[in-house]
């Protein structure tokens, strides 16, 4: 007596898989278009070298100027600590107290949003009382992602940039002219310029002037201050106009600041140059930076945090022009140069008499306008350029080896055919849900997919074996497909789930070990589903497509009879026929007449176009495999029987010996 629900399963397996075998269109449009969006989902992956790291860590710091540990303990790590410890998702506070420095560890559970206990710390914060010597405190996150990109370098030769003088102009090139040029770039988060001599401008007092004249020190910053204004001074109505009103009195120069008045001495203005100098100086050095031995001043790019490191790399040296600092100092000391260190152009437009092109880019009009000397010394994306690459064709590599290793067991040139297809097919459908996901293309996820190329045909391979049995068996093409892929749908989809059981429980993992791992486990759980979509429903469709043989292709003619036109023509005659139709039908089609005759033309159109495209295609193909069986296949017989046909008789041989 057979069972009614396994009948009914039976029934629903045989009618989708002959939907997969009777719409082989309809399949190959959802395929393809899933590999389009996982194309284009490629190029929007941001490439790193690890997935993103965040510590759930923050330190909050205040400077206490002057104070001892114990002071620094009492008045201002304390009151932080208690305001601090009723911050949600908070696992653990520690302090830790130093001459003038108060640094306050807060150490939060994985979970919590890290941008949301920033905000709670700093409202927490406003609340304190801290003493008036202590500066506002500073919170500080620890995060790997935020070493800069690339790091540049500025340096100069010449008396321009020869002492002090040459390093402050150095550090206001790169400050007025650098910065503002590489910050506005895609995916620049900031510049910070380092080095060199950050301009100042010093006040020198002579203590003998302010004893005689009875002036402090305090006396003169304030009336400096007060001189050195830009204020809003409101607003004035005139009518329907409304003007803004600025008190504007900034020093502009040297002089300016000399001839400020400080007070009056025995009835006589006291300015400044009488009780001292004004001097052009520079702030305190804090880092000093060397490019080839000689001092520079250093440029460091950091990337926004959803950039593609590789992409903003490229845009940064498409900024900086492609212009050679070496020949141009050796054209400039009136050296020779060969024609091969200069771009084509450049010797082309000298020989027809034209003046050559003049370089661009922020290498080039540095150079030329200041006489500085740009360079990019460190290119974080370099490294992560070659990881990725090495690893993607590591992969590539082992799909390769994959296929080879199945055409040597299968010796049938159509099944490994269709089996590559898969590969590929599923890692490019894999893409779009990683973008999805917000996932990176980095060292993690692509051995994840490297890793998950070895099991992605083995779905593949098991349908295609139960249709191979089934076709032996005497089945048709098409009912060897449905039969062979409803054998063994339920064990594929049971031998794919007991490995992604191991591999997406790594989603789920905490700290550090989850979110370097996370993306390989859903890099190996993504394109293992897609491998499975691709055995239950691509698979199917190609194996049970016929086809033509290769003798039948050597031989074979093109019917140049055009469907499309007699297809529209059968069409219209079916609409004009009226006899037979109700009065309503017969009023409804003349009604549709202004729509379906555009439909039609419209269509004739489109079909003659893609028909005449394929009969095309089609034809050359005809002659060129006529071309290869005729001229190529007897001159290089020989190669395909090394290449092919002795590493399959190689590899039974070792079968049968095993």
């Amino acid at each position: 007596m057979s069972d009614p629900g396994h009948e009914l399963e039976a029934t629903a397996g045989s009618s989708l898989s002959s939907f997969m075998t009777r719409r082989p269109v309809a399949i190959t449009m959802v395929f393809v278009a899933a590999v389009v969006f996982g194309y284009f989902s490629y190029g929007r992956l941001p490439v790193t070298l690890m997935p993103e790291l965040s510590y759930p860590t923050l330190t909050v710091r205040t400077e206490y100027p002057g104070a001892a540990p114990e002071e620094v303990e009492n008045d201002v790590s304390r009151p932080v600590e208690e305001a601090l410890g009723v911050v949600g998702g908070l696992r653990r506070v520690s302090s830790i107290s130093r001459a003038g420095v108060s640094d306050v560890v807060l150490e939060f559970t994985w979970d919590t949003p890290m941008s949301q206990a920033i905000q709670d710390s700093l409202e927490k914060l406003d609340l304190i009382l801290l003493p008036a010597e202590a500066e506002r405190p500073l919170i500080l996150r620890f995060d790997p992602s935020l070493d800069p990109v690339l790091e540049l370098s500025l340096a100069g030769s010449g008396e321009r940039f020869t002492g002090e003088e040459g390093l402050r102009r150095l550090r206001r090139i790169a400050d007025l002219q650098l910065k503002r040029a590489l910050e506005p770039i895609k995916g620049v988060a900031a510049v910070r310029v380092r080095g060199g001599l950050e301009e100042e401008i010093h006040v020198l007092l002579e203590e003998e002037e302010l004893r005689r004249t009875g002036l402090s020190i305090q006396t003169v910053i304030q009336r400096l201050a007060q001189e050195n204004i830009n204020l809003a001074g409101g607003t004035l109505t005139e009518g329907r106009t409304e003007y803004m009103v600025r008190t504007l009195n900034e020093y502009e120069d040297l002089g300016q600041i000399a001839d400020t008045v400080v007070a009056s001495y025995e009835g006589r203005e006291v300015r400044v140059r009488s009780i001292g100098q004004v001097v052009r100086s520079h702030k305190e050095r804090e880092i000093l930076t060397r490019t080839n031995g000689g001092e520079s001043v250093q440029i460091d790019v950091f990337k926004e945090a959803d950039a593609n490191i590789v992409a903003l790399s490229k845009r940064i040296q498409a900024a900086l022009g492609d212009f050679d600092l070496d020949t141009a100092k050796r054209l400039a000391a009136g050296e020779e140069v060969e024609e091969a260190a200069q771009p084509a152009s450049f010797w082309q437009r000298g020989r027809e008499g034209r003046p050559p092109p003049p370089p661009t880019g922020l290498v080039a009009d540095t150079w030329r306008n200041e006489g500085a000397e740009l360079s990019l010394v460190a290119d974080r994306s370099l490294f992560i350029e070659s990881s990725i690459r090495e690893v993607r064709n590591t992969a590539v590599l082992g799909g390769l080896l994959a296929i080879i290793v199945l055409f040597l067991f299968l010796k049938d040139l159509r099944t490994t055919t269709i089996i590559a297809v898969s590969i590929p097919i599923s890692l490019l459908v894999t893409f779009a849900p990683l973008n999805l996901l917000g996932v990176s293309l980095n060292v993690m996820s692509l051995g994840g997919l490297a890793l998950g190329i070895g099991m992605l045909v083995d779905s593949s391979i098991v349908v295609l074996e139960s249709i191979f049995r089934c076709r032996e068996e005497g089945d048709s093409l098409e009912s060897a497909a449905v039969r062979g892929t409803g054998e063994v749908r339920g064990a594929v989809v049971a031998s794919t789930l007991t490995t992604i059981a191991v591999f997406f429980p790594m989603v789920f993992v905490e700290g550090v070990a989850g979110q370097a791992f996370g993306d390989l486990g859903l890099a190996v759980v993504i394109s293992l589903l897609a491998s499975l979509l691709v055995a239950l429903f691509l698979i199917p469709m190609l194996a049970s497509r016929g086809g033509l043989t290769w003798s039948e292709a050597g031989g074979g003619t093109v019917s140049w009879r055009l469907e499309s036109w007699f297809t529209v023509r059968a069409d219209l005659r079916r609409f004009a026929a009226f006899r037979g139709l109700s009065p309503l039908r017969r009023v409804a089609r003349v009604l549709a007449v202004p729509l379906f005759v555009p439909y039609l033309a419209l269509r004739l159109v489109v079909g003659l176009v893609f028909e005449v495209l394929g009969k095309t295609l089609m034809w050359a193909l005809f002659w060129l495999i006529r071309i290869v069986r005729r001229v190529l296949v007897p001159a290089l017989g020989w190669f395909f029987r090394m290449l092919v046909f002795l590493p399959l008789r190689g590899t039974q041989s070792g079968l049968d010996a095993l």
